[in-house]
């Protein structure tokens, strides 16, 4: 679906369900990333992980930016759990 997306000069953003791949810190930021190759990878830039972990299904919401064929960053971006 990403394919074919052209740079463009404003902003596009994008929310994703899925399970969460990887979450990481460096005691600033957080990474949460969902999807592993051969998928494209989509890592959420965030300032809370709100209690997420590896395996938990997330909805992401941010900026999208497409950093090279199998990555796309969302910054800023804020992530939650579904409502059941």
């Amino acid at each position: 679906m990403a394919d074919g997306i052209p740079e463009l000069d404003y902003r596009i953003d994008l929310s994703v369900v899925g399970n969460l791949t990887a979450v990481q810190t460096d005691q600033v930021l957080w990474y949460l990333v969902l999807c592993s190759p051969p998928d494209i990878r989509i890592m959420c830039v965030t300032y809370q992980s709100n209690g997420v972990a590896v395996g938990d299904r997330v909805i992401v919401r941010g900026g999208y930016r497409r950093r090279d064929a199998n990555h796309v960053l969302l910054d800023p971006c804020l992530a939650s759990r579904p409502e059941q």
